[in-house]
């Protein structure tokens, strides 16, 4: 069976999110890769500019990993529990983490490791 099969509509998928300290994204992509029920799994780098100045005309700029996490249905709050563990969210300032389900998927994969 393809991957693409897998992850059409005929499984109850959640996608997760989380904004993670910088340096976090990949070390919960790693962690997380060969989770059970975990459908797909990504992350990239963000830098953003905040409202807060540091003097006049100099404004704070924040870096820090987006992870996407595409999971089965019935495993995903045992996924959101880890992220949200494993990446420290739960520390000031750490970041956040969220769930929303959605209907279908599109799997994010090196194309060598694909078999479709």
């Amino acid at each position: 069976m393809s991957v693409l099969a897998r992850i059409g509509r005929e499984i109850e998928k959640k996608l997760i999110t989380a904004i993670v300290p910088a340096g976090q994204g990949q070390k919960l992509l790693e962690a997380l890769a060969e989770t059970p029920g975990v459908l797909s799994i990504s992350h990239h780098h963000a830098r953003g500019v905040g409202n807060r100045r540091l003097r006049a005309g100099q404004l704070f700029t924040s870096e820090q990993d987006v992870l996407i996490v595409l999971a089965e249905a019935e495993q995903a709050d045992a996924i959101f529990a880890r992220v949200f563990h494993e990446g420290r969210i739960g520390e000031p300032g750490s970041g956040m983490v969220f769930v929303e389900r959605v209907l279908r998927g599109h799997p994010m994969m090196p194309v060598d490791l694909t078999d479709w």
